[in-house]
């Protein structure tokens, strides 16, 4: 109502009562008297109420700024989930007992009583606003994170912080175009820890994690080097239910921080090894890859005649020393990308295109077979494998024959033929697992269905137990001769001490069998003299 309309209606007032005396005096009185002092406290209380309200919304203001400071609380809407963060780490908060603390916290400040519910719910709007992924961790958590997977998984802290970047990127969608090749054996840790940060956060941090080569530009593609530790899930299974928030906010931080995980490698982590590493196929071609291995594990005799023209069966001793079969250039190629720490980055096709190409001079079509050619890496891997051809055998009954027990067995084999060899067990795994892919091989350690004609090792255990069994029938007959022990009682046997028997009788020859082997075979054949799965019964060795 403006000043206009009040005078109206003052005027109308007055012309309504202009013949009533009393009245006109009553509004008289009303106005010049009263209406003043009436408006002047209602002014007042209005200054008082707007300066009390100012007064509680700053204290308002001011609670709230310092509860949400001191008490970090976060938020991810896609899982409606809360978090909280003490400075060290982050954990799952359960929303009822957020706005317990809050209200709790409220009831002791009571200029803020009468906003209780106010104040919550503009705290819990807060809260929801506050991404996790956005939070920004003290340097004590960031150092916890890093100390967990280095050198665990990584060997170095700056390995850490680029593999950690990786996962920031992949959480907040940047750079999804760029493939990261990771090994094989990485998978289930990179599926568990994807699993954890989908229930918590609704994200995948895994999209351009790959494994195999599906010819991408290599361009696009990034090496990462975990180390072998990540196949075992007792290593890293603890890691991730203990860890995985803080790793995911640490990621975050790292992937806003720096930009991206190749602006932090190119920019920030002055470490051109593991920058030549990294970008090695996008600083590479497949035929600079391809000359890299004819250099390195090829030797070439240049003076070689045309492959094609030259009869295999006629070549000379030189010549027939010096060829690579296809197979065994696959096997070498092999090794050379295991050197590298790279995937299969090319299709075998195109590798052969490449070679044979480069190697025309060399190839032999029709035998397949690259002649006056070879490879400082072969001769031992030859070795080995005509070592296999001549000592293994298929047999269906034999179990867990050990690698460890194969690298044995060699070493003696090329002692007797005058040889020398260097392989390890790792290295014999995968000569067997390469050019014997259809053997049954148990936890890179067990191979099954197979035993070697060098050692019977089922026999030596029979020999042992056998020799055993004389030796305790001479201590009763001495003990009995002597009065010591009556010849009637005869007493268990623990299948340990059988093995310990077992073990001091071949110590010489250093062919042994696990302990585990052992008890197999004597469950398997001595089944009837078990007592409780521990004893050899006295009737084993009381028997004629």
């Amino acid at each position: 109502m403006n000043r206009l309309e009040a005078i109206n209606t003052i005027n109308q007032i007055y012309d309504k009562y202009e013949k009533n005396p009393y009245m006109l005096s009553k509004t008289n009185h009303y106005i010049i008297n009263q209406l003043p002092t009436i408006l002047n406290n209602i002014n007042t209380t209005h200054i008082e109420r707007q300066s009390r309200i100012e007064e509680l919304s700053q204290n308002q203001d001011q609670f709230i700024e310092s509860f949400l400071n001191n008490n970090q609380y976060f938020y991810i809407s896609t899982t409606e989930n809360f978090f909280f963060y003490d400075g060290v780490h982050y954990q799952h908060f359960n929303e009822d007992d957020i706005l317990y603390h809050i209200l709790s916290t409220i009831s002791k400040e009571r200029e803020l009583s009468s906003w209780k519910q106010s104040t919550k719910n503009t705290i819990m709007k807060r809260i929801r606003e506050n991404s996790l992924i956005k939070s920004i961790p003290e340097s004590e958590t960031i150092q916890y994170v890093i100390d967990s997977l280095c050198p665990l998984l990584f060997k170095s802290r700056t390995e850490t912080k680029y593999f950690l970047t990786i996962l920031g990127d992949n959480i907040l969608r940047k750079n999804t175009d760029i493939i990261h090749y990771i090994d094989v054996k990485s998978k289930p840790f990179i599926r568990s820890f994807n699993h954890f940060c989908q229930i918590w956060i609704g994200q995948n941090l895994y999209q351009t994690f790959k494994y195999k080569y599906h010819d991408h530009d290599y361009n696009d593609c990034r090496i990462i080097n975990i180390s072998n530790f990540v196949k075992s899930e007792m290593i890293w299974n603890s890691i991730i239910p203990q860890s995985g928030l803080d790793i995911i906010c640490v990621a975050c931080h790292y992937s806003e921080r720096y930009g991206s995980s190749d602006n932090y490698l190119l920019e920030c982590s002055n470490d051109n090894e593991l920058i030549n590493s990294v970008f090695y196929l996008k600083n590479n071609t497949q035929t600079t890859i391809v000359d890299s291995f004819i250099s390195e594990y090829l030797n070439l005799d240049n003076n070689q005649i045309p492959a094609n023209t030259i009869q295999i069966n006629n070549l000379t001793t030189q010549y027939r020393n010096t060829k690579i079969t296809w197979r065994d250039m696959q096997y070498l190629w092999k090794n050379f990308l295991e050197s590298k720490k790279l995937p299969s980055i090319m299709f075998l096709q195109t590798l052969k295109g490449h070679l044979t190409t480069r190697l025309v001079r060399h190839y032999n079509e029709s035998m397949d077979v690259f002649v006056g050619i070879c490879s400082k890496y072969l001769p031992e891997i030859q070795k080995f494998l005509e070592f296999w051809e001549k000592t293994a055998v298929y047999d269906e009954n034999e179990v867990d024959f050990e690698i460890e027990e194969i690298v044995i067995l060699f070493r003696k084999w090329c002692d007797n033929n005058e040889t020398a060899t260097n392989l390890n067990d790792k290295q014999i795994l995968d000569v067997i697992s390469y050019f014997y892919p259809n053997l049954e091989i148990e936890k890179d350690k067990y191979i099954s269905n197979i035993r070697n004609n060098l050692w019977d090792k089922q026999l030596d255990i029979q020999i042992a137990l056998d020799n055993m069994k004389n030796d305790i029938r001479e201590q009763v007959t001495t003990q009995s001769n002597q009065r010591t022990v009556s010849p009637s009682i005869r007493n268990n046997v623990s299948i340990y001490d059988a093995y310990r028997y077992y073990c001091k009788y071949y110590s010489s020859t250093n062919t042994i069998v696990s302990k585990t082997y052992f008890e197999k075979y004597v469950f398997d054949n001595l089944s009837q003299y078990i007592i409780d799965s521990k004893f050899l019964s006295g009737d084993w060795w009381g028997e004629p």
